[in-house]
């Protein structure tokens, strides 16, 4: 293929809107994202005797004259290059509220000046975050300056005339000054956790908890303690044991609790019940408060955003101040829940008709999850909850834990196949989870592969000859076949397929416990004689292929299956292109080859976790438009 025509495809399929300007300024090449960019059709730009670039961009701009002395300063000096960001007036036009202009010099092969090039970007997001960072410092400062003067002024107080004051008011002062200092340091804790939660480098404290347990505790601290309302605890007769950070967990049902009181009437019924299917857990706290307006459900989670929609009876109760709060503790919850791979929302009818908060955990670890387990054993007494919005803190239950053990998945679409299974295998003390849907099992594995895998014939979205297929494309986690008939060609075609073992159902559980410990043996053997391989290193980088482990400048890093499988995949190939095609059919497979928002994704949390700046990559570099490559340093 000719050159011209490979430059012609990549310009044509660009994102970024490209125009290529002549010495005189006309139009010589435009691809169709500069004319969506721009509103306007080449056709239209050539049918004009001269294209005007900066007019057109001067008509779309929100402020003209600020955008013409910008795009002055560009078309000034041709031969530099140069950028300027212009706020759109009408974003239905050009599809972007904020455009990026750069203009960059063309020269020919002697260093000719022919022309200039002109870049054009959306840079929307980009704004709108920034503008979401600088709100959130500003709604910060102005939460901590509250305390900070109630604090100065007490203090001020008593130094200026301590001995007039009568040791009642000098006492009332000390107590607003330890009060206000206890909100303080609340509320730049439960910030901190929320931000670090949000960064990725909060470690969570990973443990086994007796969820129903630790529900059955809490409750009866809250009656303790808010004895004005009645709690109603539904739960499930069964044992749930679950891998979750115990305190934080705690902390969110606490913040959960605390809105449902003080948002609700004296003599009012909250009601928690914790459900469960085979792969996750939801918790609901449902009180008879004052509710929420619909426009406000999506955004209570949102830092330092506060609903101030008091009742009348709560305001002749005194308690109006008290629903103001710091707009931290949900923001915190929603950043613990979803740091465990959760999801976290309200429902409510309106004003007066209640609020229903839920929140869901898997029980198969997420990425932050399986990181924990290194983390120390000792957990961090922060709160989360602010002790002056309401009831008194609730002293800590503490995490029930257990032994670390083989962790087993059970593939299996009978129900009560999978309970009996559950059953034997937690009474050998397997960490045990059952998963009835093939791409849930997929899904789960790019989080944590665990020990050995028991599959059945029939996943339900898909067959297990299937699974077993797509499973052996990435892991060689040991697989015992659950098999429903005797067919002698079946057996032989999974053992072929990359099965480990397999057993007929019905089969003996004594027979089947065995074949686990053998398989597991086999593994076990297999991890302590496996040779070292060579260590990679670029820059502070090191990759130990033999442990599957990474660091940066001697800082372990925690990455999921598919984040780890990533970076190996640019690491055998340091300092060379990988394109995103190319990149998807290594890391997820060749039907995957056009799904470049995965590459996206992953590139993403790869440098959250690698870079010192990711905005300003040093190791893991893009190639605009063909794909990435990771620096030899």
């Amino acid at each position: 293929m000719h050159p011209h025509a490979v430059l012609a495809g990549v310009a044509t399929n660009m994102r970024s809107g490209l125009i290529l300007l002549d010495h005189k300024e006309q139009v010589a090449y435009s691809n169709p994202s500069a004319e969506r960019l721009l509103g306007i059709s080449l056709r239209e730009m050539l049918e004009q005797p001269i294209f005007d670039v900066r007019k057109q961009l001067l008509a779309l701009a929100a402020y003209p004259n600020s955008a013409q002395i910008e795009l002055d300063r560009l078309w000034l000096h041709p031969e530099q290059e140069q950028a300027a960001d212009l706020p759109l007036a009408d974003a239905a036009v050009s599809g972007c509220g904020w455009l990026r202009v750069q203009s960059f010099p063309v020269r020919d092969e002697p260093g000719h000046f022919l022309g200039r090039g002109v870049l054009l970007d959306d840079v929307t997001l980009e704004r709108a975050s920034v503008q979401s960072r600088s709100e959130t410092l500003a709604l910060a400062a102005h939460e901590l300056k509250t305390p900070l003067a109630i604090i100065k002024g007490c203090a001020t107080t008593l130094l200026g005339n301590s001995l007039r004051w009568e040791p009642a008011m000098l006492r009332e002062m000390l107590q607003m000054i330890d009060t206000q200092a206890d909100r303080l340091h609340d509320v730049l804790n439960t910030l901190l956790d929320v931000w670090r939660l949000d960064a990725g480098v909060q470690q969570l404290r990973f443990s086994e908890v007796r969820l129903v347990e630790l529900l059955e505790q809490l409750v009866e601290r809250w009656r303790k303690n808010a004895p004005r309302h009645s709690f109603i605890l539904r739960i499930p007769e069964e044992t749930l044991i679950m891998q979750c950070d115990a305190l934080r967990v705690e902390q969110t049902i606490n913040q959960l609790l605390n809105n449902a009181v003080i948002y609700s009437q004296v003599g009012s019924v909250i009601k928690i019940q914790l459900e469960c299917s085979a792969s996750e857990l939801r918790l609901s706290v449902t009180d008879q408060g004052t509710g929420i307006a619909p426009e406000h459900l999506e955004r209570i989670f949102h830092r330092f955003y506060r609903v101030q929609q008091a009742t009348e009876e709560q305001r002749d109760e005194g308690q109006g101040e008290r629903t103001i709060g710091s707009g931290l503790g949900l923001a915190a919850a929603r950043a613990t829940i979803e740091a465990h791979g959760g999801n976290i929302w309200a429902e409510s009818a309106g004003i007066g008709h209640g609020t229903t908060f839920y929140f869901t955990l898997p029980f198969f670890p997420t990425p932050q999850l399986h990181a924990s387990r290194q983390a120390p054993a000792s957990l961090s007494t922060t709160t989360a909850t602010s002790v002056a919005s309401g009831p008194l803190p609730l002293a800590r239950t503490g995490p029930l834990l257990s032994n670390t053990r083989e962790k087993v998945v059970v593939v299996e679409n009978d129900p009560r196949m999978a309970r009996y299974l559950r059953a034997n295998l937690e009474e050998q003390r397997y960490r045990t989870h059952i998963v009835n849907h093939g791409l849930q099992f997929l899904r789960q594995l790019d989080l944590e592969e665990p020990d050995l895998i028991l599959l059945a014939t029939d996943a339900g979205d898909m067959s297990g000859a299937e699974l077993l297929q797509r499973l052996r494309e990435f892991s060689r986690v040991p697989v015992l076949m659950l098999c429903d008939d005797g067919d002698e060609d079946e057996h032989v075609r999974f053992l072929d397929m990359g099965a480990d073992d397999f057993v007929v159902k019905p089969f003996s559980i004594k027979e089947l416990l065995a074949r686990i410990r053998v398989l597991l043996r086999r593994r076990l053997a297999g991890e302590q004689t496996a040779p070292a391989e060579t260590l990679f290193a670029t820059g502070a980088l090191i990759i130990d292929f033999a442990q599957r482990q990474v660091s940066v400048e001697e800082r372990p890093l925690q990455l999921s299956r598919t984040e780890y499988k990533l970076l190996s995949v640019l690491a055998q190939n340091v300092g060379r292109v990988m394109t995103h095609e190319l990149l998807l059919e290594r890391v997820w497979g060749a039907e995957y080859n056009r799904e470049v928002d995965f590459i996206w994704v992953y590139i993403s949390r790869l440098r959250r976790k690698i870079e010192a700046d990711p905005r300003h990559p040093r190791y893991i570099l893009t190639v605009p438009d063909v794909g990435y490559k990771l620096a030899k340093l």
